[in-house]
């Protein structure tokens, strides 16, 4: 019965996109009204309380483990401290090459030229400039269990850190970043040679200034060794990534959403379950004039959306970058935060950038599919994805307040008065 339901409402949702435009909102041709009429386009306004209603939001899906860049911060937005741990993997431990035309194999050989290259997200970095630094680490920990505490947090296995963040020993390197979407801090050959050892507890990254945050992309290892026996002027390149084996740990937790808050996105995934009541009536002919509302099957609908306001997000935890969004249906409610979501509803991707001032959610096609079945769920969420592609993890969280909006523009008819 649930998945003949899920085709149902795909299909209609597919056929009311196909017939519905989110472009002009004015119908043409003398055959889409009954003669002696005219076509009317309308917009109305609608406020959260009589359409809208917050269920709960809900997070923990996700972790720092689960995402694809790194986060380091100090005191960002007041409160926000994060480092980044990394572990290097795909150092050389022998090298090939050609000498007096035979090929040669040497174990024996010298770093050099060597660099981190960290690639920046310029979109979700904030308190320029500021000068990264690169502590090794001084304890062993574990990259999909370890936190702000804690080292290693397994079911088998729980290990503090000495020093929460990451317990750091020598100061490495270090470098200033001012602008562009990279960062080279060089290192020395000793310093290459002790993060090689396959001992390694990896590196530290901390930002020194207050206030200041960067989001890394990419963390890579580069550089060339030198073969002992090769001509002096033989250098081989080589580059060693961090690949799964790193990880953000931060302090303090994303907040929670406040009751009647929307929460969406940032590292553990928030989602906020919205009941929609799309089933409204909008004036029956053209402004100035007197008459009775109609339902919104009544009428053409060109374009509906959802507005949402965005608030601060406490903490340090406001997102910098583009967040994606989508609308999901949700067919188990009273499940709260375990409610299984089905397809995306949206009439297109949704995005949120940082000052941006409203989120607008396309809900054409689905308001048009409410507004004919009057028996079809009317609970979704609104969690940060692609429509229709599960993404990664934003660092940051969206807070919307709950003076939420319906915006629809509709066409209708109304008969030509008589001479």
């Amino acid at each position: 019965m649930q998945s003949r339901f899920l085709f149902g409402l795909l299909a209609a949702l597919a056929l009311t996109a196909a017939a519905c435009s989110d472009q002009t909102p004015v119908l043409s041709g003398d055959d889409q009204f009954p003669p002696g009429s005219i076509s009317v386009t309308r917009e109305v306004i609608l406020p959260a309380s009589a359409f809208f209603e917050t269920l709960g939001s809900f997070s923990g899906y996700t972790s720092a483990a689960s995402a694809s860049y790194l986060v380091v911060a100090n005191q960002y937005g007041g409160e926000l401290n994060a480092h980044a741990l990394a572990r290097f993997r795909g150092f050389p431990r022998n090298v090939t090459y050609v000498r007096d035309n035979l090929s040669r194999t040497d174990t024996l050989f010298t770093f050099v030229n060597t660099r981190l290259v960290l690639g920046v997200d310029t979109l979700a970095t904030a308190g320029r400039p500021f000068t990264v630094q690169v502590w090794e680490a001084a304890q062993s920990w574990h990259a999909r269990t370890a936190t702000w505490t804690h080292a290693v947090d397994t079911a088998g296995v729980r290990t503090p850190w000495t020093e929460p963040g990451g317990t750091r020993g020598a100061l490495l390197a270090q470098g200033t970043y001012a602008a562009g979407d990279s960062l080279v801090i060089p290192l020395t050959a000793a310093v290459v040679e002790r993060l090689s050892d396959t001992l390694s507890n990896g590196v530290v990254f901390t930002v020194a200034e207050t206030g200041a945050r960067v989001e890394f992309s990419d963390v890579l290892l580069r550089g060339s060794v030198r073969p002992d026996s090769a001509n002096p002027d033989t250098t081989i390149a080589f580059t060693a990534g961090s690949g799964g084996d790193r990880v953000t740990v931060y302090t303090p937790e994303q907040p929670n959403a406040p009751e009647g808050i929307v929460g969406v996105g940032g590292i553990r995934s928030a989602r906020t379950l919205l009941r929609l009541n799309l089933e409204q009536t909008v004036p029956g002919c053209a402004a100035g004039q007197t008459c009775a509302n109609v339902p919104l099957s009544a009428v053409r609908l060109n374009q509906v959306a959802v507005l949402l306001r965005p608030v601060d997000v406490p903490r340090g935890f406001g997102a910098l970058n583009r967040v994606p969004l989508a609308l999901r249906l949700v067919d188990e409610p009273e499940l709260g935060g375990a409610a299984p979501i089905g397809q995306t509803l949206l009439d297109q991707d949704a995005t949120f950038a940082r000052g941006d001032t409203v989120l607008v959610l396309p809900v054409t096609a689905l308001t048009t599919t409410l507004a004919a079945n009057d028996s079809l769920p009317r609970t979704f969420a609104l969690v940060s994805e692609l429509t229709g592609i599960e993404s990664p993890p934003t660092f940051g969280a969206l807070f919307f307040g709950p003076d939420a909006r319906l915006r629809i523009v509709y066409t209708l008819t109304t008969r030509r008065p008589l001479p």
